[in-house]
């Protein structure tokens, strides 16, 4: 398997997602779109459904939530209501505290592995130490990019 870098563009793309939706007031389903489209449009579903190039059963299942359409479909629609379709991932929350969070599960489990040897031996940090030693470990899984944050056996 060939090796993908990262690139400017890769990291200018990352940084441009956002936690939130831009507008938290306008949060309509595909369904609710189309049908708010539609109406606005003064299109039939029969009009819509003869420009998106499909049945207008279909598209009658796709507009009461029957129906799970694909991306092609959907991108079909849009394209009869002259709109354009965009995909974009919308994060949970910031992507950087989903990457060092992995990073710190990561190093925690290697820490406990060796401090559950040191307590054996009378020789486990206090808790201040300890929790240097966590950051210190996940900066360091952070900082190599040889590091595997999402094997199945982590978790």
């Amino acid at each position: 398997m060939k090796k993908k870098y990262w690139t400017i563009a890769d990291d200018v793309a990352i940084s441009s997602l956002q936690v939130q939706p831009r507008d938290l007031s306008v949060n309509l389903s595909h369904t609710d779109w189309i049908r708010a489209l539609r109406n606005y449009l003064r299109m039939t579903q029969a009009e819509l459904a003869q420009r998106s190039h499909m049945p207008q059963s279909h598209l009658a299942q796709i507009e009461s939530g029957k129906t799970d359409p694909q991306v092609g479909t959907l991108k079909r629609i849009f394209e009869g209501l002259s709109c354009d379709l965009v995909i974009e991932p919308l994060p949970r929350k910031p992507l950087s505290e989903v990457l060092r969070g992995r990073a710190r599960s990561v190093a925690l489990k290697r820490l406990k592995h060796a401090m559950g040897t040191m307590a054996l031996e009378n020789q486990a940090p206090e808790k201040e130490v300890f929790k240097r030693l966590l950051e210190k470990r996940t900066d360091d899984v952070l900082n190599d990019p040889r590091e595997r944050l999402w094997n199945k056996k982590d978790g």
